[in-house]
Order: structure tokens, then sequence, then C-alpha cells
């Protein structure tokens, strides 16, 4: 009889223990199920978020692919006239050649053609991504052509040059030459046309080509410089916001970066990778 009542006396004194201990597992269980419901709900969130973003990033791109269509088709339309203008303006000029005044306004119909020319040009290029061909090509030479094209145009901004070290750079010529005259007549705008803008190129460590291009002009806002290089996004009002990300795609195409900034006025540093530097 005493064994018995030993025994229960156990049991009983057991049993609250066991149920104690159970019920701590569950509490931990319970929390660490919560634990990670939470993180499921956070990504599946971040998940969402994401899928939402390629809906849109794809939206604006089917827009763009429709747009660049249209804009294209009027753009090949458009440069058959400019064509035909240039060159009446070009007999014009010559039949004209002793009458100053009438030839200092025929080259600002001619640089306006240029600029219209220049605008169906960026439409092309932003609409038809092509596959370049690429070869040697002497950047100097190229960055000195641009510059003198806009030394000799109406505009009186003075310009400082810095070109240094090896100048070649695997690439297309007739697409740097675009990148090149995009950002200086983007200076020039943004100077009025009779502001300071400073042009220099070198070699860093490594091989890779630096070229920087800046202005003295008020700059760009915050707000606009993180997304400056997005279609369609300008400040200006003649502007069709397609010259930086023309850049930016033939940049980008050469293996390249371009990034912009403020330093007085608006800076852009283009850098190519030194492996694309021919080797002699």
């Amino acid at each position: 009889m005493r064994n018995t009542q030993n025994t229960l006396l156990v049991e009983t004194t057991i049993e609250p223990n066991m149920l104690e201990q159970a019920f701590e597992r569950f509490n931990e269980a319970s929390k660490r199920l919560e634990v990670r419901y939470e993180a499921l709900l956070r990504e599946t969130e971040i998940l969402r978020e994401q899928v939402r973003e390629k809906d849109l990033a794809i939206q604006r791109a089917e827009k763009l692919a429709m747009l660049g269509e249209t804009a294209a088709g009027i753009a090949h339309e458009v440069r058959n006239p400019l064509g035909a203008m240039k060159l009446f303006v070009s007999l014009l000029q010559r039949d004209l050649a002793d009458r100053p005044e009438s030839v200092k306004i025929l080259s600002h119909i001619d640089q306006s053609i240029c600029t219209l020319d220049h605008v169906v040009s960026n439409i092309l290029q932003f609409a038809k991504k092509q596959n370049v061909s690429f070869s040697p090509v002497n950047v100097h030479s190229v960055l000195s052509e641009q510059i003198e094209h806009f030394r000799l145009g109406p505009a009186s901004s003075a310009f400082s040059v810095s070109l240094v070290g090896e100048p070649f750079l695997m690439g297309n010529e007739h697409a740097l030459r675009q990148v090149f005259y995009n950002l200086l007549l983007n200076a020039q705008q943004a100077t009025r046309y009779q502001g300071q803008i400073w042009v220099s190129a070198n070699r860093e460590t490594g091989g890779s080509l630096k070229i920087v291009i800046r202005d003295s002009g008020p700059g760009i806002e915050s707000a606009v410089m993180e997304k400056v290089f997005d279609p369609f996004v300008t400040t200006k009002n003649e502007g069709t916001g397609l010259g930086l990300a023309v850049v930016r795609q033939i940049v980008e195409d050469h293996g390249g970066t371009i990034a912009g900034s403020n330093n007085g006025g608006a800076e852009f540093t283009l850098s190519f990778p030194g492996d694309r530097t021919p080797r002699s």
C-alpha cells in the first residue's frame, strides 16, 4: 500500500512539469512560426513590388517602342526636305557672297537646319538601336573637330581644352561624334552661348580613357539630375529630351559609363575601359 501511494505521489509531481515544458515548447514553436510568417510576408511584399516595377517597366518599354517607331517614320520624312533646304542655302550663300548681311542671315538659317538635322539624328539613334562596327578612333581628333565646329558657329563660347595621353579608342567614330556634339551643344545652351566650357581627355591608371565636359552655366537641379539620362527628360523649351539618353546609349555600347554632377555648372564625366584601346 505504501508503494502505491508513493507511485501516485511521484506521478502527480511530474505531470505539471511535463505540461509546463510542453507549453514552453509550443510557445517557442509558435514564436518561430510567427517570425517565419512575418519574414514570408515581407518577402512576398518585396516580390509584389518587384513584379509591379517590372510591369511598369514593360509598359514604358512598349510605349517607348511605339513612340520610337512613329518618331522614326516622321524623322525620315523630315530629313529629306532638310537636305534640300541645306543645299539651297549653300547655293544662296555662294550667289550672295558679295552681300555680307545676307550671308549672315543665311548662316543663321543654315545653323537652324543643322540643329533640326541633329534632332532627327537623335530620334533615329534612339528609335532604332543598331549594332555598330568598331575600329580605332582618335578621340582627341573627334573632340577637336566638334569643338572647332562650335567655335566657328554664331555663338561666342570660350573653350578651355586639355587633351593628353593616348588618344585612341576602339569604337565607332560616327557614334562618338554624336556623343560629343550632344554634350557640347548642351553646354553651350546652358551658358546661353556666351559662357566658358572646359573639355579634358586623359588616360587614368589602368588605361581607362576619362573625358570631362563642364560648363559655367547654372547647373542642373538635383531632382532632374537623378533622371537626366532618361528619355524625354529636359529642362529646355527647345529640347526633345533625347540628347543625353542617346549619349548614355552610345557610351554603354562602347562598354563605358557616364555620370552627371554639378561643379560650378553641369559636369559630365565619361569613362571608357582601357581594354578597348588598340595595342601596337
